[in-house]
């Protein structure tokens, strides 16, 4: 889970979730009932943990960013911990349990579809929302695609609302404090429906204030304050969260229960070593079992020379697509107004950085500064050495009778470990997946190249300019 709270900026707040559910279990052990006798046995505890945490653990380990072992390795450990807790002889109530286990949860990535949908349905509100606030201030301000358009200044969604990924962060806020605070269900969903409302209203706050720094005083003072202010609004969030939670706050709640607890009663020496065995077993086992059947990872035979006039990726996108090296260059083909070429790349250890970069496509990613690209859904093959290098190719809408397009882009994504995928779309069953993973440790070394072809063509005359510059930029790797 550590590269999803360290790379994915919408699950930061998970380096701080296990700390504060021991705290949850700890502020509740008033409901834990004191038992000297117990059905539960060491080895139920070593049975759950063999036929759920270590298939999660070892399906979880060549790809940190699959989620579906995620969610079973962590359900794992809270039925591995409720165990272990019952079975040294304290009961604990199953409903704080569920609870504690509820707020574990908040720390895994969501369902990448829900994900997505929500936070693009939010970001758009809030650029709708930001453009008509522009306008009562008196700019001209309109919506492209996702960016903000005032007298042909563009404000990008990136630049004045990616701070609606305080959305996870504020749904798991509410979630602890209804927790800690014991709250009916009368005022559990309106506390999270208030998150999402905090949410959208500090997001608006903040994408107006930085998009006023950004026309009033230009984008470098923006870029600036943009850190400081979009922290501001988050904290205001959160603290706004967080007061509404103290005030309906049922009284004297904690009191109440400590009054009902039952005496302690001194028990039997507890027996840790279930709980060390179900923990430690899988990490050992799988490290040996990488180690030991990992296959040799082959090197590209192919690499792409630019030339003399390359130019450095703006700072801007390798903030997004985090790759370890990278430069463009343009240049004129016959018979074509420009072509870019745009060329960055990731080691073997890259994990995240490398899987990130298949989930951000030129249409997705283009759609952020307004340029509207179509997936034709086809691949278009480059042979080099009798080697395949296979590109999507993405276009804008074609005009006329001869359905021409303004805009070609070629999307090539190689990889030398072909289980991880060289694109997102590539139809895989969970079964395929998990026998690719299980024959070794992934490498996640990852060339990318983009192309990008100006000018009214069809598809068939951008693909001959693809191989023109393709023949101009790719050759063939020296052996050493």
């Amino acid at each position: 889970m550590s590269l999803w709270w360290n790379e994915a900026s919408y699950y930061t707040h998970g380096w701080a979730v296990p700390v504060l559910s021991l705290l949850l279990l700890a502020q509740r052990n008033s409901d834990w009932k004191v038992s000297n006798k117990t059905p539960i046995s060491p080895w139920h505890i070593l049975a759950i943990g063999f036929l759920l945490l270590l298939p999660s653990r070892i399906l979880s380990e060549p790809d940190p960013f699959w989620r579906v072992p995620l969610w079973g390795e962590t359900i794992a450990h809270c039925l591995a911990t409720g165990l272990f807790i019952y079975q040294n002889g304290k009961r604990i109530c199953w409903q704080s349990w569920a609870w504690t286990s509820l707020y574990l949860c908040t720390a895994l990535p969501w369902p990448s579809g829900l994900e997505s949908a929500i936070i693009h349905e939010l970001t758009s509100l809030v650029s709708l929302l930001t453009a008509e606030c522009l306008l009562l201030l008196g700019y001209p301000a309109e919506i492209s695609a996702n960016a903000i358009m005032v007298d042909q200044q563009k404000v990008t969604i990136n630049q004045a609302c990616s701070g609606i990924r305080s959305f996870q962060n504020l749904i798991s806020l509410s979630i602890f404090l209804s927790v800690y605070f014991r709250y009916g269900w009368g005022r559990i969903l309106p506390l999270i429906i208030l998150s999402v409302a905090c949410t959208l209203i500090f997001n608006f706050f903040r994408a107006v204030t930085l998009s006023y720094v950004f026309l009033d005083f230009g984008p470098e003072v923006q870029e600036q304050w943009h850190d400081f202010i979009g922290n501001f609004f988050v904290t205001l969030s959160m603290l706004c969260i967080g007061g509404i939670a103290w005030l309906i706050k049922p009284e004297d709640q904690n009191q109440k229960e400590l009054n009902k607890a039952e005496p302690k009663a001194v028990l039997n020496e507890s027996k840790p070593w279930p709980f060390s065995v179900i923990f430690g077993t899988p990490m050992i086992l799988v490290y040996l079992w990488f180690s030991l059947l990992g296959p040799e990872v082959p090197t590209f035979s192919w690499e792409v020379k630019l030339g003399a006039n390359t130019e450095p990726i703006e700072a801007g996108v390798k903030d997004v697509l985090l790759f370890d090296y990278g430069e463009k260059i343009n240049f004129n083909n016959p018979n074509s107004n420009q072509v870019e070429v745009i060329h960055f790349g990731y080691y073997e250890d890259s994990a995240a950085e490398s899987l990130c970069s298949r989930n951000h496509p030129p249409d997705y990613c283009m759609g952020y500064s307004g340029i509207r690209l179509v997936d034709s859904n086809s691949e278009i093959k480059y042979y080099h050495k009798d080697e395949p290098l296979h590109f999507r190719h993405y276009s804008t809408p074609s005009k006329g009778v001869k359905k021409l397009s303004d805009l070609h882009v070629f999307w090539g994504s190689f990889t030398l470990d072909n289980r991880i995928n060289s694109f997102e779309f590539k139809p895989v069953t969970v079964w395929e997946k998990a026998t690719w993973f299980l024959s070794g440790k992934l490498s996640f070394e990852r060339k990318v190249l983009l192309i990008t072809i100006n000018g009214p063509k069809s598809k068939m005359e951008a693909k001959k300019e693809l191989v023109t510059t393709l023949e101009k930029i790719v050759t063939s790797k020296k052996a050493y």
